[in-house]
C-alpha cells in the first residue's frame, strides 16, 4: 500500500532541486558559503517537516514553529543572493512563488496544529 506524501513535504523537495541548479551557477566566492547555506537550510526543513509529521498532534505545533524559523532564514539568504546578482530576477521570481505556497502550507498546518493542542489538552 502506497503512503500518502504530504504535500508540503513534495512542495520543499521540488524547491530543493530547483535551488540545486541556482546554486551550482553561484561564482566561487559564494558557492560554499552562502551556497552551502542556503542548501543546508532547506535541506533542514524537509527533515524537520517529517519529523514534524510523524510527531504527536499535541507537538506538532512546536515542530512546525522550528520549519517556520529555518524557513524565514532561507528567505533571507536567497534574497542576499539575489541582492548580490547571484540570482537572477526570473529565478527570484520563481523562487519566491514557491515560497509563498510553502509558507501558506506552513501556516494552514500550523493553524490546524494549535486547535489539535487545545482540543488535546
Amino acid at each position: 500500500m502506497k503512503s500518502k506524501i504530504p504535500p508540503l513535504y513534495l512542495k520543499i523537495y521540488q524547491l530543493i532541486k530547483y535551488l540545486y541548479c541556482v546554486t551550482s551557477q553561484f561564482r566561487k566566492e559564494y558557492k560554499f558559503t552562502l551556497g552551502s547555506s542556503i542548501l543546508d537550510l532547506s535541506w533542514n526543513m524537509l527533515d524537520l517537516t517529517v519529523e514534524a509529521n510523524f510527531s504527536p498532534n499535541t507537538q506538532k505545533a512546536i515542530a512546525i514553529k522550528k520549519i517556520s524559523s529555518d524557513f524565514d532564514k532561507l528567505k533571507l539568504r536567497v534574497r542576499m543572493a539575489h541582492e548580490l546578482k547571484l540570482i537572477s530576477h526570473r529565478q527570484y521570481g520563481h523562487i519566491i512563488l514557491q515560497f509563498e505556497e510553502i509558507g501558506k502550507m506552513l501556516s494552514g498546518w500550523l493553524s490546524w496544529a494549535k486547535k489539535q493542542n487545545i482540543e488535546g489538552v
